[in-house]
């Protein structure tokens, strides 16, 4: 695994470290960053990179995409009538 990356004071994770960390295929997420679902992201060196302060929403994301099976435009409006 890669270590944090700090952008602006804020800490982010490579998209495949997390990957990991969800037990989840990099493929999984990088469709979900693709359709601007992740939230705060930045690409750097060809990697993308997740705040770690999104943490919480790729959670759910994953719950929905891989345990319930979800499409991702399904996601997008779940995660839209969501309160912050």
């Amino acid at each position: 695994m890669s270590q944090r990356i700090e952008v602006d004071g804020e800490v982010f994770l490579e998209l495949e470290t997390v990957a990991e960390v969800f037990r989840v295929d990099s493929i999984v997420l990088r469709e979900a960053y693709d359709v601007g679902l992740l939230g705060a992201c930045v690409e750097r060196d060809a990697h993308v990179l997740i705040a770690a302060a999104s943490l919480d929403r790729v959670a759910t994301i994953v719950r929905l995409r891989v345990v319930l099976g979800m499409d991702l435009d399904a996601i997008d409006l779940a995660l839209a009538c969501r309160p912050d």
